[in-house]
């Protein structure tokens, strides 16, 4: 009879050479028939730490901005899976300050982002009542005479970044502010907030949600119901 280190040791072998899917049920129970209970809960938890182990390390881990610890709110470029982008805005100027000054930074090219200018610089022209170039445009974000530029901002949303503030409402309320255009990137940020409450002992939470494109669109998320019934839609 094969010891329980050499039955490992082959499964090992036997996944690594791929001669056959492995198949956790039928493990299980040869698992259970060959070494009882006890020996097969062993062996489940010592592979699922293993993969546990091995999905830890294929995802980097990224820190939590302070949403609910904050005293009060701050600005950030927020993303799913890359580190957030926190600033002062009185040193630093607005988001589409930071967005411009390093687009490398949101995965923009600059070709992109002149494009993007262009078409905004139209708008102002509309609006200035005189023509306005893209330089002009880019120019006027990074003194910080401009602090918004639609299509420009339009380039970090479709990268899946959120324009967003945390901390601590002017009401007291504790949460963030979210707007762009993924809905999966809004999602994730919600799951985010309710974490850090949740590790800060915090019930009660505010998430407002703006969504960009077409349709705009705000939604004030203040109970855990309406955030639940947010993230089935």
């Amino acid at each position: 009879m094969k010891t329980f280190s050499e039955l490992l040791l082959e499964l090992r072998e036997a996944v690594a050479t791929k001669r056959k899917p492995f198949d956790s049920v039928a493990f299980d129970a040869k698992q259970k028939a060959k070494y009882g209970s006890s020996m097969a809960k062993a062996a489940a938890d010592a592979l699922a730490a293993a993969q546990r182990k091995k999905a830890a390390a294929a995802t980097p881990s990224k820190k939590t901005i302070p949403w609910v610890t904050s005293p009060k709110m701050f600005p950030a470029w927020w993303h799913p899976t890359k580190e957030a982008l926190l600033f002062n805005i009185n040193n630093d100027g607005y988001h589409i300050t930071k967005l411009v000054k390093y687009p490398e930074k949101f995965g923009i090219y600059s070709s992109d982002l002149m494009i993007a200018a262009e078409q905004d610089a139209e708008d102002y022209s509309g609006n200035w009542g005189r023509k306005v170039s893209a330089n002009e445009v880019l120019k006027d974000i990074r003194t910080g005479d401009i602090d918004n530029a639609t299509a420009i901002m339009e380039l970090a949303y479709s990268n899946g970044w959120l324009r967003v503030y945390g901390g601590k409402f002017h009401t007291g309320e504790v949460g963030g502010t979210l707007e762009g255009t993924d809905k999966k990137s809004i999602k994730a940020a919600i799951m985010e907030i309710e974490q850090a409450a949740e590790m800060a002992g915090i019930e009660n939470i505010r998430i407002d949600v703006t969504e960009k494109g077409r349709a705009f669109k705000f939604t004030k998320l203040d109970t855990k119901k309406k955030r639940d019934a947010y993230m089935k839609g």
